[in-house]
Order: structure tokens, then sequence, then C-alpha cells
């Protein structure tokens, strides 16, 4: 069981985090990354949190069928630890379906989110390529234009304004390369922490073992979700409890 500073920083303070699908990661990640014993206080906001997102949740998705496979699959699991309660089991059912919607939004925006990034990047690469092709082409041009420019012992204007034109074309294409280049310098990173945040599958045997425990549906021995002591409220133990 680790030290009180070590349980600060793997929680991150889960219970100030929202349930949505774009702050799903933090969630997930700092609710499976709770070291019990926790504060009291945060047991009971951690409990408000997802019982009333569960709650919204299930009067948001009245119309939609179960997915009766998920479910099933879900009771099996919450059976192998043990938890005959049907209320309790009815209210990690309904929690852990609202978590699965949760994330399979969170992945849709994520793919949505690479495809971006990866296609704003192509474009980026795209536009250097089709800088250095029309660089080159005009400088070709104008070594062209100035050769006839020498060549001539007294040249027109257009022949003047022609050189002049290609010169600046080619100024303009070599000197859009590096703002293209430093492009990329935003994009990649954004891409990469994407990736980095995104939650490719649910640990369901841990997560339905740390809810069974935050939510008191399961007690194990030698495992204290929170700790009792003279500060702790009367009304805060009979929520604890309830």
């Amino acid at each position: 069981m680790g030290s009180p500073t070590d349980t600060d920083q793997s929680q991150h303070h889960a219970s100030d985090l929202p349930l949505t699908a774009r702050d799903f990661p933090s969630f997930y990640n700092s609710l499976l990354g709770l070291r019990f014993p926790i504060d009291v206080a945060q047991v009971l906001e951690l409990r408000f949190i997802l019982n009333h997102a569960a709650d919204m949740f299930v009067r948001r998705h009245t119309a939609i069928d179960d997915d009766r496979q998920f479910r099933d699959a879900v009771k099996a699991a919450i059976d192998s630890f043990g938890i005959k309660n049907d209320r309790h089991r009815d209210r990690l059912v309904g929690i852990l379906t609202m978590i699965r919607d949760l994330h399979t939004a969170h992945l849709v925006n994520s793919k949505v989110a690479e495809l971006k990034l990866r296609s704003a990047l192509a474009e980026i690469r795209a536009a250097r390529l089709q800088a250095i092709r029309h660089g080159l082409y005009s400088l070709i041009a104008t070594i062209f234009a100035g050769l006839t420019w020498l060549g001539v012992g007294d040249p027109g204007w257009t022949i003047k304004l022609l050189t002049l034109g290609l010169a600046y074309m080619t100024w303009e294409a070599f000197h859009s390369i590096p703002a293209l280049d430093r492009e990329p310098e935003v994009l990649v990173p954004a891409l990469n922490e994407v990736l980095r945040i995104r939650i490719e599958s649910v640990n369901w045997k841990r997560l339905i073992h740390k809810l069974a425990l935050l939510l008191g549906h399961k007690q194990i021995s030698g495992v204290t979700v929170f700790p009792l002591d003279s500060h702790t409220t009367a009304a805060e133990t009979s929520a604890l409890y309830h």
C-alpha cells in the first residue's frame, strides 16, 4: 500500500474530473490508479459523480436497446467477484454501460482527431514538395530570362519585367518552405498526444474491482477503502454504508 504522497499522485484528483468523452482518459486512468485508503470526502464525491452520471445516462438512452452480450459478460464478471446483492449488481451494470458508452465516444473522437492531424501533415508535405517544384521551375526560367537579358544589347521592358517577375516567384516559393517546415512542430506533438492518451481497450476486470470497492459493494480483507477516525461525521458514516 503506497504512502499518502504516492496515493495523491496516482489519483490525480479523480473526483475533480467530469465524466465526458473528452475527459474519459483522465478519469479512467485516475480511477484505475486509485490506491486505497482514500479520503472519506473523496469517496463520497466519487460515488456521487458515478451514480449521478449513470442516472443521467439511463435517462438519455432509454430508447436505445441494451447490448445484451455486453451486459451478460459484465454480469458474469460481477458474479465472479462475489457480488450477489441485486441492487448493487444493477448499479454496477449501469455504471459500466455508461463507461462503455463514454469509451466508444472517446475512441471515435480520438480517431477523428488523428485523421484530421494526419491529413493536415500530408497536406503540408504536399505543399512543401509543390513549393520546391515551383521554386526550381521558376529558378530555371529566371536563369534563361537572365541570360536572354544579358545576351540582348538593348532588352525591352518585357524581358526585364519577365526576369524580375520570375526571380520574385523563385524567392516566394523557397521563402515559404521554412514556414511549412515549422507547422509540423505543432501538429506532430498534437498527434502524439492524441495517440498517447487514447484508451484502446478497457480493463473491465480491474475496473469492476475498483468500482466494487469504491461503491462499498465488496470488502476485501486487509484493504481499507477509507479511514474512519474522529473527524468523520455521522452523516458521512451513514452515507458511506448506504
